[in-house]
């Protein structure tokens, strides 16, 4: 199956050469998780701390469907 991953902020160094608009497109068995999509890009787990597809958050383990869009987030800092 195929997934369509783009990357913000920090992330985006670990986008392929020739990637464009900071989206990927990466191919995945069938049944495979956010967290192997996070993997098979060669991002540290603790690097992609927000996963949103749609407007879900999703947890590493969810399962992924073909064609489906996830963005992947670095740790947000900030606050007072």
């Amino acid at each position: 199956m195929r997934v369509r991953v783009k990357l913000h902020g920090t992330l985006r160094k670990y986008l392929p050469a020739g990637s464009s608009e900071n989206f990927v497109e990466v191919d995945l068995p069938n049944g495979a998780t956010v967290g192997e999509a996070v993997s098979r890009l060669a991002i540290p787990p603790a690097h992609a701390k927000m996963m949103v597809s749609g407007n879900e958050q999703l947890e590493p383990t969810a399962v992924l469907r073909d064609g489906q869009e996830l963005n992947l987030f670095p740790p947000l800092a900030g606050g007072s």
